[in-house]
C-alpha cells in the first residue's frame, strides 16, 4: 500500500505499516468472529514520513497495488525457509543447501525433481522445533543461466504431530555467480550483461501490474536480447522474480 496502511477488523485497529513495496502481514485471528460476516477496512494516507525516504523519479500514486488475501495455517508449521542451489566439482554437480525454521514437532520431508519430472533427491528429518539444516547433492546437474534457465522443483512436506500436513513447493536453479580477474562469471563462463532498468508501472493500471503485462515485459526483454533487469530501488512483485527465473533473466 502507498504510502501507508492501517488495518481495522470489525471496528478494532489491528496494526499499522509503511514501506510501499513490501508486503504487510497481520495476524487477525483474535479479531474475526467465526461464522459471521466480518468487516475488514483499510485506511491509507496519501503521504507519510516514509514518503521522503521513498522519493525518486517515478509517478507517485496512492492506494493498493498488489494482491491482498487471507490465509490460515496450522500453529505447528514451517515458519520460514531458505534454499540455495550451488555448484561443486568444477561446476559439474549441484548442491542444495536447505534451512527451515519450524514452530513445532513433526516430520519434515523433501523431494527434489528435475526439469523433466524425475525424482533426483529425497530427505526426511524428525524435528521438534527450531532450525533444520539439510544438504542434498545432485550429480551432473542441469545448470541455470539466462541461456538455459533449468529449474528443479523442490517440495517440502511438514507433517506436525497435531494438525494437518503442509506442502510448500519451490522452484530451484543451480548456478554459481563469481567475479574473477575483474570478470563476471556465471557457472564458470564469462558473460556480458545487457541490462535495462524497470519500474513497476503500467500505462493503464499505474502501480497495479498484471501478470499479462509482466509477461509482455519478459517477451520484450528476450526479443531485444536483453539478459538482465534492475528493479529500480525497491522490491518488485514476487511473481516478477519467478518469471525471471523461468525465462532466464539476470536480476539486480
Amino acid at each position: 500500500a502507498t504510502s501507508n496502511l492501517a488495518l481495522w477488523v470489525n471496528g478494532k485497529r489491528v496494526g499499522y505499516g509503511e514501506d510501499s513495496k513490501l508486503a504487510q502481514e497481520y495476524d487477525i485471528t483474535r479479531y474475526v468472529v467465526p461464522g459471521k460476516e466480518n468487516l475488514i477496512a483499510l485506511q491509507m494516507n496519501r503521504w507519510c514520513d516514509g514518503t521522503y525516504l521513498e522519493d525518486q523519479d517515478f509517478f507517485r500514486f496512492a492506494g493498493l497495488a498488489r494482491e491482498n488475501y487471507l490465509f490460515a495455517r496450522e500453529k505447528n508449521r514451517v515458519q520460514d525457509l531458505r534454499v540455495n542451489g550451488d555448484l561443486t566439482d568444477g561446476y559439474r554437480n549441484g548442491r542444495l543447501e536447505y534451512e527451515a525454521d519450524v514452530t513445532g514437532a513433526g516430520t519434515l520431508e523433501l523431494t527434489l525433481t528435475s526439469p523433466e519430472g524425475k525424482t533426483v533427491g529425497e530427505a526426511s528429518r524428525k524435528v521438534n522445533k527450531g532450525t533444520v539444516e539439510l544438504t542434498m547433492d545432485v550429480p551432473d546437474v542441469e545448470k541455470w543461466s539466462a541461456e538455459t534457465p533449468a529449474l528443479y522443483s523442490l517440495v517440502t512436506k511438514f507433517t506436525p504431530k497435531n494438525g494437518e500436513a503442509e506442502i510448500i513447493p519451490l522452484k530451484v536453479g543451480f548456478r554459481k555467480v563469481e567475479i574473477k580477474n575483474s570478470q563476471l562469471l556465471v557457472n564458470g563462463e564469462p558473460i556480458l550483461i545487457k541490462g535495462a532498468d524497470r519500474h513497476e508501472l503500467d500505462p493503464d493500471g499505474g502501480y497495479v501490474v498484471s501478470m499479462e503485462r509482466m509477461m509482455q515485459d519478459i517477451k520484450r526483454l528476450k526479443e531485444l536480447n536483453i539478459n538482465a533487469v534492475r528493479t529500480c530501488h525497491y522490491p518488485d512483485d514476487p511473481r516478477w522474480y519467478d518469471l525471471c527465473d523461468e525465462y532466464g533473466i539476470y536480476l539486480v
